[in-house]
């Protein structure tokens, strides 16, 4: 499917309908059409207080699923959960609707942006939520699309921002990623972790290698030194870097910018602070935003929803 597929509604009113609306990924994303003025319906098996919050933002919502997908949709939506039996997707193919998975349209919109992805087996959500805070406050207006509730959004996985930039938290789940074209990449660790999807903590470092040879050319990798699986793949990642033209920069908690993070962090946790050293990292080597306003916007953070 090509972008113009997706984008030109060919004198139709522009509307989505997602398969699966209530998750926590595909709910952002559902909020993301909502402020661009897109018509937007979805289904989930269960009700839930995010399916209560985007009927109240305007999405028209069903527990349970539909008979028939309500109008013409530009695009159906569907989360991996969803099997090929299902009743709605049945129904899309049958009518000739576009159909696409999750990650496959997250890649759509990150293609509008200059994209900042976050991946990781562990610290996703909360280095994504400190980006988007520091972005925020200190003028970059960023779009937010991320995993978890966060109380900097208001108690929302989505912020719309006003500038070209777009944060966003990047699964691996199922290869989710690999659909992603980012200008810049925070990998925060590399573990064995979705097993059932990879065969191996080698498929998984290969996987994220194929992560970072999609980095746009020009862009830049921040990477954890203090993971020793990231730290292996050093020759890998620098033979990328040059071949694309990547930046690198590796960041360390135990370092003295690492110290000052911890100074400034008000949440517990070595984990939070390498993750919030991440961010540090983003905002001061890539867009060179003052180093104390830096820490300042860091030690607002109060954590994430779940966390």
């Amino acid at each position: 499917m090509s972008h113009k597929d997706i984008w030109s509604s060919d004198g139709r009113e522009r509307s989505v309908h997602f398969v699966g609306i209530g998750g926590i990924g595909m709910s952002a994303l559902a909020r993301w059409f909502l402020a661009e003025n897109w018509s937007v319906s979805g289904s989930d098996l269960e009700r839930t207080s995010l399916t209560d919050e985007l009927g109240a933002e305007g999405a028209l919502v069903k527990i349970g699923a539909f008979k028939r997908i309500p109008g013409r949709p530009s695009v159906v939506v569907y989360t991996n959960a969803i099997p090929p039996s299902n009743l709605e997707l049945l129904d899309a193919a049958r009518r000739g609707l576009r159909i696409v998975s999750y990650p496959q349209m997250v890649g759509e919109v990150s293609r509008r942006y200059e994209t900042i992805a976050i991946a990781g087996a562990h610290g996703k959500s909360t280095t994504t939520g400190i980006v988007s805070l520091i972005l925020s406050r200190l003028g970059l207006d960023p779009t937010v699309l991320i995993g978890t509730k966060l109380r900097e959004l208001e108690g929302k996985n989505f912020r719309a921002g006003s500038s070209r930039y777009l944060v966003l938290e990047a699964d691996e789940y199922a290869r989710a990623f690999l659909n992603y074209s980012p200008a810049y990449l925070i990998v925060t660790n590399i573990d064995r972790e979705h097993l059932d999807i990879y065969k191996n903590l080698m498929d998984i470092k290969r996987t994220f290698l194929q992560l970072f040879s999609r980095v746009l050319p020009g862009g830049a990798l921040i990477l954890n030194a203090d993971d020793s699986n990231l730290i292996i793949m050093k020759l890998d990642i620098e033979e990328i870097a040059r071949r694309n033209h990547l930046r690198v920069f590796w960041y360390s908690s135990q370092t003295g910018r690492g110290k000052k993070v911890k100074a400034a962090l008000q949440i517990p946790g070595r984990h939070n602070v390498a993750d919030a050293t991440a961010a540090f990292t983003l905002a001061t080597k890539i867009f060179h935003l003052d180093e104390d306003a830096v820490l300042r916007a860091i030690g607002k953070y109060r954590g994430s929803w779940r966390r």
